[in-house]
């Protein structure tokens, strides 16, 4: 039931990983909005990268859309700042998606992969989300931006990369 990864020559293996690695970074310098255009790219490279690629640099993946939203700040606007007490749980979020989504993918098929994980992604988050909008920490906003947004982000995020990785295969059969 695993899909099938695509075998590349070294090079460009490489080069698959680090245009991956440089799209998720830049994708909120260029994309400005709205959230869900924004999370679905992201979360596509997410899923991608665990489908596309055996690496290790995954935790680099994990990283750099949010490092690159903090930067640039137009993801949140003047709620950026709060974004930083986000940080540490999106990337265990985005571990979350894309360790499940992998052992998922080796006993089941792509969709209920793309499910459970993105189920998994939305409950650390809007748990999180909820703490910190319940206690006062970060504005209501936080409540819809880290909630159901997530869940649908992923999800779109999980079925654009299918669609990317099931041409990709047709392409090298």
């Amino acid at each position: 039931m695993e899909p099938k990864t695509i075998v590349l020559p070294k090079i460009t293996t490489n080069a698959v990983e680090y245009s991956l690695l440089v799209t998720s970074f830049l994708i909120p310098f260029f994309i400005s909005g709205p959230q869900l255009l924004t999370g679905t790219l992201v979360n596509t490279l997410l899923f991608l990268f665990v489908s596309q690629t055996n690496s290790k640099k995954a935790f680099s993946i994990i990283l750099l859309p949010s490092i690159g939203a903090v930067l640039n700040g137009i993801l949140f606007g003047k709620f950026t700042v709060f974004l930083l007490y986000f940080l540490p749980f999106i990337w265990v979020g985005n571990y979350a998606l894309m360790y499940s989504f992998k052992l998922l993918l080796k006993k089941t098929t792509f969709f209920v992969s793309i499910l459970i994980s993105s189920l998994l992604k939305f409950t650390i988050l809007f748990s999180v989300a909820y703490f910190f909008t319940a206690t006062k920490i970060v504005p209501t906003i936080f409540s819809q931006l880290m909630g159901w947004s997530q869940l649908y982000t992923a999800l779109m995020g999980g079925v654009l990369a299918f669609g990317i990785h099931t041409i990709i295969t047709k392409k090298n059969d």
